[in-house]
């Protein structure tokens, strides 16, 4: 027993728990203290005093009127800079020696939703490549929110962009593929993710971020000619390491994968064309002969820079080689030799002169004429002058087109026993080429003068 038998000061209870919501006003009352004596009518003038006990921090937050014992913030609470608060509260009176209590109060700062998601990137940028199997993992998104776990369940969704090619698991915000992607088709993709906290005091909170993926290319495109079937006209005469042709092919690949190059599978039968590997280009590089050699088809094929490459060998040049007029007549048999009887009709054929030409066509194509005509005179001489044209008397013509050489005017073996010419075959090619030969006729005698002794008798 005390001296005097005085009674004790006493709190309620040894200790007090208070929950509060964060972020409510300064001055909010939290708790009345009150501390009384264990014998009635000792009452005296009691003042409160409080302290933080595990952290000095707490008791800037919280104040206790020292005379009434009204515990109320100080300032606004936030759970996410402390959640628990220990307060040591005394009681203290004025007489002597003073008498005092001690109570404990624990504080619960409870959460509401004041912070939203935050992403660990505002940009996902992935490189992917294209032709990997539906459900393929392709990055995983993360968001975090300092909230407690009621108002931090994060769930992930799609806002915007390919949610038909790619599909995100709300929870574990993994990004995987929902179609196979084809980077022909598109190479890029961006999408639009949000993360929601899902919270509920005051409401929910979210947040986005962007996420980009590029497709990498995958050779899985053939070359492609711009023609199933190249056709080219090309001169016999063409000039040596002359380009007549470029072949061309597109791959709808990209990089090496798209890279052309060309070659000649066959058909180039004696080298006479090169085909550069990467242009495409189609050069003429040994003589060619069109009486040898009208038409030439070249296969060809065009193949990706890919490992392994893709081949495609279906090409075809076909090279028509046009006629020139490189190629004179040539007279079927020379000189030509023939004898008359001195008595035919006006138009007795005595003699077809034949040439033939080797190219076709106008080019081919020949007509006649008679030259040198008038040397043939007995008495005319050699030394007369060369006349293309026959003389007016000049008994023999030649038909332009087929070559026949006919009687037209009558014959006189005693006037001129022999004739002696030439003939001119000319071809219709532009320019023309021409070819000469001679021809001898020689005139037979009909006995004239057994004719006159029968006339007499």
């Amino acid at each position: 027993m005390g001296t005097s038998g005085r009674g004790s000061l006493k709190f309620p209870m040894p200790n007090y728990q208070v929950a509060l919501f964060e972020n409510e006003p300064a001055g909010t009352l939290i708790l009345q203290l009150h501390a009384h004596y264990t014998i009635e009518g000792e009452e005296e003038r009691v003042s409160y005093y409080m302290e933080g006990l595990f952290d000095e921090r707490s008791r800037g937050y919280f104040r206790i009127d020292s005379a009434t014992g009204a515990v109320s913030t100080d300032s606004v609470l936030d759970r996410e800079t402390k959640e628990t608060h220990v307060l040591r509260v005394k009681a203290v009176d004025y007489s002597t020696p003073p008498r005092s209590a001690t109570t404990y109060i624990t504080v619960l700062v409870k959460d509401t939703n004041d912070h939203s998601p935050v992403f660990e990137q505002s940009e996902y940028r992935e490189r992917v490549r294209e032709n990997l199997e539906v459900g393929y993992e392709v990055l995983t998104i993360r968001a975090s929110d300092r909230d407690s776990p009621i108002n931090a369940n994060l769930r992930y969704r799609v806002l915007g962009g390919a949610w038909d090619v790619f599909q995100l698991n709300e929870s574990s915000g993994v990004v995987s593929t929902r179609a196979v992607l084809d980077r022909e088709e598109a190479a890029e993709y961006q999408l639009l993710v949000e993360a929601n906290d899902q919270g509920r005091n005051p409401g929910p909170l979210s947040a986005t971020a962007t996420v980009y993926i590029e497709v990498e290319d995958e050779n899985d495109n053939y070359p492609q000619f711009s023609e199933q079937n190249y056709v080219v006209q090309v001169p016999e005469d063409v000039g040596l390491n002359t380009a007549v042709l470029r072949v061309q092919a597109t791959d709808r690949d990209q990089g090496q994968n798209a890279a052309i190059h060309y070659s000649i599978l066959s058909g180039n039968v004696a080298g006479q064309f090169y085909l550069h590997s990467l242009s495409g280009i189609l050069d003429v590089i040994n003589p060619l002969d069109f009486e040898d050699v009208q038409k030439y088809s070249l296969s060809i094929k065009a193949q990706d820079g890919g490992r392994p490459p893709l081949i495609n060998s279906s090409g075809v040049v076909s090279v028509q080689v046009l006629d020139v007029n490189d190629n004179e007549p040539i007279f079927v048999s020379s000189p030509f030799q023939a004898t008359v009887l001195e008595n035919v009709p006006l138009g007795y054929p005595v003699v077809h002169i034949q040439a033939v030409d080797a190219d076709s066509g106008e080019n081919a194509r020949l007509h006649y004429r008679l030259v040198d005509t008038a040397s043939t005179f007995l008495g005319g001489g050699s030394a007369g002058p060369k006349n293309p044209a026959p003389t007016p008397d000049f008994p023999f013509q030649i038909h332009n087109s087929s070559g026949w050489i006919t009687v037209c005017a009558e014959l006189d073996r005693e006037e001129v026993e022999h004739y002696s010419f030439g003939v001119e075959a000319v071809d219709h090619g532009s320019p023309p080429m021409s070819s000469s030969t001679s021809v001898s006729i020689t005139v037979l005698d009909v006995n004239d003068n057994l004719e006159h002794h029968h006339h007499h008798h």
